[in-house]
């Protein structure tokens, strides 16, 4: 059905399947010969999947998913639930290309979607009895087995059996939602440094009318000035880095003269308004983060204190981030 139901999570999202995404849906279920015997078989034709998805647009109760890597934009799966009624849903639709780790994430967001957004009480699947690698992984992850329905699934002319697993509200909130979250970030800090490499932390940008005044204060608290001051043109701004044992690096900073490039920072009171971190891949990084739906403050500039690129981004909880050419 037509909806716009979607989540992110650490790495991944679900975003509704689109016609365009009918390629992308062939695609994905004909690219592993063994891992198809499971599922039933689709044709190569781009029209018959487009006319497909158009009777799916129709349907009700029915939501399909395809699943994005938040940091590369790319699609690497697609999943659903559908057969609503009285609260319960039958999930399924569940494809993953090849190396991908959207897994756990996207059965993760699933949930997520059907009992939060949907208020739904339960959530089941069938799966065919004789994959026994995926059976074991919905029991890994919490999920209970009901029963198994003989001969449920026709596959090529055959007939098979089907165990079926599902999970109420009360189990994923205890039991899976715990487990998966922490199995996603594990997988979203391995994809992240892949990605992006490491991000190390160099300073809190603090925005203030008069340096001498707020260094003055922070000298009370042991920090004392680090390198020469320095005025950046490009930035309108002039600043002065300082450093304390213990403590973090602050940049302090005021606007050039005629320039406002801090005026709202400092008439909002916000005066420590951004983490500055260094990163050997700035480009990638750079590009990580507006996939993640953060917002360019200040593009890619050649800073005259680093003499190297620098660029300011707001995140999506409108805290700003300084990312900083190694």
């Amino acid at each position: 059905m037509k909806h716009k139901l979607s989540a992110d999570g650490f790495l991944y999202r679900l975003r509704p399947v689109k016609l365009t995404d009918a390629r992308f849906i062939i695609d994905t279920r004909l690219e592993d010969s063994e891992r198809n015997k499971y599922i039933h078989k689709i044709s190569d034709d781009e029209d018959a999947q487009r006319a497909w998805l158009n009777e799916y647009f129709d349907r009700d109760g029915d939501y399909y998913f395809v699943i994005e890597n938040r940091l590369t934009g790319s699609a690497e799966g697609l999943i659903g639930f559908y057969d609503e009624k009285d609260g319960c849903a039958e999930w399924g639709r569940w494809v993953i290309k090849k190396n991908s780790f959207a897994a756990v994430e996207s059965i993760n967001l699933l949930y997520g979607i059907a009992f939060e957004q949907l208020g739904l009480s339960e959530l089941y699947c069938r799966t065919l009895r004789a994959n026994e690698e995926v059976v074991s992984f919905h029991s890994s992850i919490g999920e209970k087995t009901r029963s198994i329905l003989e001969g449920h699934f026709e596959l090529n002319g055959e007939r098979y059996d089907a165990v079926e697993q599902y999970a109420d509200r009360d189990t994923y909130y205890k039991d899976i939602k715990p487990l998966l979250d922490r199995r996603s970030m594990m997988i979203f800090k391995r994809a992240f440094k892949q990605t992006v490499g490491d991000l190390e932390f160099h300073h809190i940008g603090v925005a203030t009318k008069d340096i001498d005044k707020e260094y003055a204060c922070f000298s009370l608290l042991g920090y004392a000035k680090e390198g020469e001051p320095f005025e950046d043109e490009n930035q309108g701004v002039r600043g002065q880095f300082i450093v304390a044992k213990g403590q973090p690096r602050l940049e302090l900073l005021s606007n050039l003269d005629g320039c406002g490039t801090l005026d709202g920072f400092i008439e909002s009171g916000n005066k420590m308004y951004h983490f500055g971190y260094m990163t050997s891949k700035i480009e990638k990084a750079y590009e990580a983060f507006l996939n993640c739906k953060c917002r360019v403050l200040s593009p890619m500039k050649e800073s005259v204190y680093f003499g190297k690129r620098i660029c300011f981004l707001v995140m999506q909880n409108r805290y700003i981030i300084e990312l900083i050419e190694k």
